[in-house]
């Protein structure tokens, strides 16, 4: 059993709420906690709050995190579309910020708390700045965030690349999966719907209601269900296979401020720091969206 904390975005792409959703179903996962970053980060917590409740687990503890990043604005961070008026009624059970819930989460059971970070790093950063304990206590990080093989700057890393520096910096055993391994897990929106609707559970939908809303907003693709690496790596490790890399974030370049960089010598040159990440390189998609469906959409 992997005890985690999510931390997450939820309510801007749809692929959050999809996720956490495939974590509840998955007995190999127990959920300690759940932590929102972004714009109205207390929205996002409602959201989740909610998938919470049609799952009876309304016990999970939820904290609204950070909803400004380390230096300036967000850049990228989308405003929580899955919101509705029906939610502002719905309870989280946490008097704690989201970095105090990581904290206290690790000090609880120390070595034993995996974070899957699937959102701006912002939460992560305060935390691991503000207890000096915190990066010798978590068992491990677990990301969706960068680009590994091309320039390019993914959202959840440019959206605070300060956090994501300060996180990839901590010397907490870190895997990444980047933007690159992700876009083959394409799940048609029609489709998903349609299979939410017939299901016809409280989750199921839950679900569909959260997708249409999603899809009303106008984004002209299928679900792309970026964030369900994370989980599928804690449900079956062999399902990606990883290459450890020294990863570096950038933080002052005008074209290039937000993207990851790894150090890839040519003639011999010696790093002057140790890999630092364990990068995603091979994910089975297929087994992991057979997963998704069996576990998220017809369960």
């Amino acid at each position: 059993m992997n005890k985690v904390i999510i931390d997450t975005d939820i309510g801007g792409d749809i692929d959050d709420v999809l996720a956490i959703a495939l974590a509840i179903r998955s007995p190999e996962i127990q959920i300690e906690g759940i932590t929102t970053v972004g714009i109205q980060s207390d929205r996002r917590a409602k959201i989740a709050s909610g998938l919470l409740q049609v799952n009876n687990l309304g016990h999970i503890p939820i904290a609204a995190g950070a909803s400004i990043p380390l230096c300036g604005k967000w850049n990228y961070e989308e405003y929580p579309n899955q919101y509705g008026e029906e939610m502002k009624d719905l309870p989280y059970h946490s008097d704690l910020d989201g970095a105090d819930l990581m904290i206290r989460a690790v000090n609880e059971s120390p070595g034993e708390i995996t974070l899957i970070a699937i959102g701006a790093m912002t939460n992560l950063a305060i935390a691991i700045t503000r207890s000096p304990e915190f990066c010798s206590k978590v068992k491990e990080i677990i990301l969706m965030g960068g680009e590994y093989n091309s320039h390019y700057r993914e959202c959840n890393i440019v959206s605070d690349p300060e956090a994501a520096d300060i996180v990839f910096r901590s010397g907490i055993p870190i895997t990444a999966a980047g933007l690159e391994v992700c876009l083959s897990l394409i799940s048609d929106t029609d489709a998903t719907i349609d299979t939410l609707i017939g299901t016809g559970t409280e989750q199921s939908q839950f679900l569909a209601k959260l997708v249409k809303r999603w899809k009303a907003v106008g984004l002209n693709r299928p679900i792309i269900m970026f964030d369900a690496i994370p989980f599928g790596i804690l449900i079956k490790r062999s399902m990606v296979s990883t290459e450890n890399k020294l990863v570096h974030v950038e933080t002052k370049g005008d074209h290039t401020r937000g993207m990851t960089y790894c150090m890839k010598p040519h003639f011999g040159e010696v790093p002057q720091y140790e890999p630092n990440i364990q990068v995603c390189i091979e994910v089975n998609h297929e087994a992991l969206m057979e997963l998704f469906a069996e576990r998220t959409l017809q369960s």
